[in-house]
């Protein structure tokens, strides 16, 4: 049986390259051909130039023709507090921890020790790094490396032990999908040690079971599952409820209906560790809530259109099981919740639909998944240098049964990759400044709604080129959800 499902598995993948490879691109919008300089890196300054916008090391800094003014807000929350921190990134030899390392040396950390078990990755990533940053990077002194294994917490502690003394433990290595009953040595580690912690885990039951095991043994803040989404896009859910219900007293959080839109063009420039994640969740039935009941759809089949803002436009989006269901709901209280992903070119959705219908038992098959990764991540490279990266998110939220009374929140960046290291630098400002207490939290629980939850907001768009909140309701503004005075980019 398993080897006939493997057998139609691959007649699948290989008829699916086969349309990738005889796939010639149309011409697509600008923000989906940028593409990375020296394979997949940052998207150049050109690029960046043309969509008014550019990054310096100690602020983001909009032009005059992209945007009037940024509001201050009073939250002590911001990058001065990665200033001068030593920090040790668990997994930073990957696209995730690596995007992370660079946001920290461009926020001031004083010392950036990545974790992993190969010192030649971090060799290869670290001139990579120098390649396509060369100004963040005049010297590497400050960066170095040390083995360890995440899943024992015993090697991270001697880690934690050592002279330097470690101001905070960003895991960028997940835990991601089905690693549930894996051990998290890494937070082990850092509850034993009284080390701050942070990580961009995406699943939710290996999120809860960390709080479940930890949360009443740390002294220490903790945030689980922060990044782009979830994270940012947890904060987003969290404003626009915290602004309705102060405007519509009579409402209740159960009156409430809330809709996730994400979209990433290609893979995002993803390493093969995040394409297991994406074949490992396609196993799942995509969770929603209607009226506060968890109910099951097929994942990636029915698709809706949504619109992303004017540069990333309107784009396709069907059911997938993403975090953010689960936890709102319950952090939260919003009793009807979906999330639905889409990707560009459109065959990848294509595929992803006719994935999502082979036996869960298949492709929650994780070895064989890895193979899958590694195979395929030549094609993927391919149409990832015609796509682009650009990542996007959209939250909607309106009274189940009035809609005309809504909100929506937009996010959107060219490159994954580095969106994904300034939304994880921004909750570590967030931590590093205090504004969390002891505990294990999703983002929604660690940060408070409005003023702290517009400072994250508004450290995590430092290179997005659209950040947008509006509603029903005048209070619902970009200034009110991103702490910003005015959108780069509006939605319909």
């Amino acid at each position: 049986m398993f080897i006939g499902n493997a057998k139609a598995f691959i007649l699948l993948w290989f008829c699916c390259s086969k349309q990738i490879l005889s796939w010639s691109p149309v011409p697509l919008r600008t923000s989906e051909l940028l593409v990375y300089r020296f394979k997949q890196g940052i998207v150049n300054e050109q690029a960046r130039d043309r969509h008014n916008y550019k990054i310096s090391q100690a602020t983001f800094q909009l032009s005059a023709t992209s945007v009037n003014s940024r509001q201050e807000v009073s939250s002590p929350i911001s990058f001065n507090a990665i200033k001068g921190v030593n920090a040790l990134v668990v997994g930073g030899s990957g696209r995730v921890g690596g995007s992370v390392v660079v946001q920290l040396v461009k926020r001031g950390a004083a010392k950036v020790t990545v974790g992993g078990t190969s010192r030649d990755s971090f060799e290869k990533s670290l001139k990579r790094w120098i390649a396509l940053w060369p100004d963040i990077f005049p010297t590497t002194t400050i960066i170095d490396f040390v083995a360890l294994n995440r899943e024992d917490s015993s090697t991270v502690a001697q880690v934690l032990q050592s002279p330097i003394k470690y101001d905070i433990v960003i895991h960028t290595a997940g835990p991601f999908q089905g690693k549930v009953k894996t051990t998290n040595g890494v937070l082990e580690a850092c509850v034993q040690q009284n080390v701050p912690y942070i990580d961009v885990c995406d699943d939710y039951c290996t999120a809860m079971a960390a709080k479940s095991n930890y949360a009443n043994k740390t002294n220490v803040p903790c945030i689980v599952s922060t990044g782009c989404w979830p994270g940012v896009s947890s904060l987003m859910a969290k404003q626009l409820v915290d602004l309705h219900l102060k405007q519509n007293q009579n409402n209740s959080p159960s009156d409430l209906t809330m809709k996730y839109s994400f979209f990433t063009a290609g893979s995002g420039g993803a390493g093969s560790t995040l394409l297991v994640a994406t074949f490992l969740i396609l196993s799942e039935k995509a969770l929603a809530i209607r009226n506060g009941r968890r109910i099951e759809i097929p994942a990636m089949q029915e698709y809706d259109q949504v619109n992303f803002g004017t540069v990333v436009g309107d784009k396709d989006v069907a059911h997938l099981n993403l975090l953010e269901t689960a936890s709102i709901f319950d952090n939260l209280g919003v009793a009807n919740i979906e999330t639905k992903f889409g990707t560009a070119p459109s065959f990848w959705n294509t595929l992803l639909g006719l994935m999502a219908k082979l036996p869960s038992d298949l492709l929650a098959n994780e070895p064989l998944m890895t193979k899958l990764a590694l195979f395929s991540l030549p094609l993927v490279r391919i149409v990832d240098y015609f796509a682009g990266a650009t990542n996007a998110m959209r939250c909607d939220v309106y009274v189940t049964d009035n809609p005309e009374i809504n909100s929506m929140a937009l996010y959107a960046h060219e490159n994954l990759e580095p969106c994904v290291g300034e939304c994880v630098v921004a909750f570590c400002a967030a931590l590093l400044a205090g504004g969390v207490k002891p505990g294990i939290w999703f983002p929604e629980e660690a940060i408070e709604a409005g003023e702290d939850a517009a400072a994250v907001l508004k450290l995590s768009s430092v290179g997005a080129h659209t950040t947008q909140a509006s509603g029903s309701s005048p209070c619902v503004s970009t200034a009110s959800v991103w702490g910003i005075q005015s959108a780069y980019s509006t939605a319909n």
